[in-house]
């Protein structure tokens, strides 16, 4: 589902890193009012869309960066 504001990142489908990818979110005030992940094969890369209610700043999008597991991260402003 398309809304407003977006996250779309490749990650590895590994146990623990959509928990931290919350914490980050949470941590920033980012509230999350979407959440679609999908992958091809268990245990390789997913894709996951997030919508979020206001836009991330530099800082929350190098904390997700750093996040062992997750690949890129894109912002999407529609």
């Amino acid at each position: 589902v398309l809304s407003k504001r977006m996250l779309v990142l490749t990650n590895m489908d590994v146990p623990g890193v959509i928990g931290k990818l919350g914490s980050v979110l949470g941590a920033n005030n980012i509230n999350i009012a979407g959440f679609h992940l999908g992958r091809i094969k268990e245990g390789d890369k997913a894709v996951a869309v997030v919508n979020i209610d206001s836009q991330p700043d530099s800082k929350t999008i190098d904390a997700l960066h750093k996040i062992e597991g997750i690949l890129n991260v894109s912002t999407v402003l529609l």
